[in-house]
């Protein structure tokens, strides 16, 4: 008995072991589905320094794509320039693995300087009393959904693909956060025209969107872009008509192939009504690529409060998500 016993114990260990190696095996595959994804990282959030309010750069575009830029000048004759460089990002992911379904829950750390710089109107020479940079750090969760599937070209005889993901949920500090987002299509009146798309604070981190289910733009079409946040104050005052925070709409793929849309909360340039913690912005939506029919982008809806950017000790709040997209030629 006691060597039937032994034996038992091994083989017990044995089966262990081998479980816990394919338990790490599978792990390691989808890690590497993760790193080799080409929407689903934090490319594109780093501006690698500072950039102007609205900018677009490594992009393909059409005709005048600017044509709904907000205005970057203020009251007191300056202009601001600012923007992120990342210093340091770890990224971590926690598996919870079924039969034929895996959920990853993936987690950024992110270390970073803001480049905040301002500049005179007139004669555009920086004005240094103004100008500074802060460190920050920024965290970021996400879910990310992948599904086993029959393949019989694989020794396996099944693959394991990216299936849907939550949005990219986070940002700094707890003084300023996002309620919703609307994307409508823009009429030839500048007018909201049909609502396509719409995203809400409640459920959003566990709102799984599935990978061919991304939001689509068409090239070159305007769309307008509604962000409703929140601000819990104390609200810092630039002028009569930037109050509280400012809302960017992010987007692109990497640093340099990106672009940044400044929204308005002014009640004017298609903003309804000024200081009602709706921020608006008409968006060109760029081409995928030169030879592409269709590619996948990432979007880093933003608002961050006034006073990370004016005041230099006036700490660094923000709240983002991130949401995967495509655009596609007409």
């Amino acid at each position: 008995m006691e060597k039937l016993f032994l034996y038992s114990i091994s083989i017990l260990m044995i089966v262990s072991s081998c479980e816990d190696k394919n338990q790490i095996n599978l792990e390691t595959k989808l890690i590497n589905l993760l790193d080799s994804d080409d929407i689903s990282g934090i490319d594109g959030f780093d501006t690698n320094g500072d950039a102007e309010l609205d900018f677009e750069t490594g992009l393909e575009t059409q005709g005048n794509y600017r044509v709904l830029s907000d205005t970057l000048f203020y009251e007191e004759g300056y202009k601001i320039r600012f923007g992120r460089r990342i210093t340091n990002s770890n990224r971590t992911v926690e598996f919870e693995i079924g039969s034929d379904t895996a959920i990853g829950t993936v987690t950024y750390n992110i270390n970073g300087v803001l480049n905040v710089k301002a500049f005179d109107t007139t004669d555009n020479v920086q004005i240094d009393s103004m100008s500074f940079s802060k460190e920050f750090l920024t965290n970021f969760t996400r879910k990310v959904r992948f599904v086993q599937i029959d393949n019989s070209n694989n020794p396996d005889g099944d693959n394991w693909e990216i299936n849907a993901f939550t949005p990219l949920v986070g940002g700094s500090g707890d003084k300023v956060t996002i309620s919703s987002i609307s994307i409508y299509e823009l009429t030839d009146a500048m007018e909201a025209g049909a609502l396509l798309h719409q995203f809400n604070a409640d459920g959003i981190e566990s709102l799984f969107i599935n990978r061919d289910s991304l939001p689509v733009f068409t090239a070159y079409l305007p769309y307008l872009i509604e962000v409703s946040v929140n601000n819990t104050g104390p609200e810092l005052s630039i002028d009569t008509t930037n109050v509280g925070e400012w809302v960017f709409k992010n987007y692109g793929r990497r640093f340099n192939m990106r672009g940044r849309k400044h929204l308005n909360d002014k009640g004017a340039i298609l903003d309804s009504i000024a200081n009602d913690n709706i921020h608006t912005g008409g968006w060109r939506a760029h081409g995928p690529g030169f030879g592409l029919q269709q590619r996948g982008f990432r979007s880093f809806f933003e608002t961050v409060d006034l006073a990370t950017i004016f005041v230099e000790d006036g700490g660094y709040n923000t709240s983002i998500w991130s949401i995967p997209y495509k655009t596609q030629r007409p």
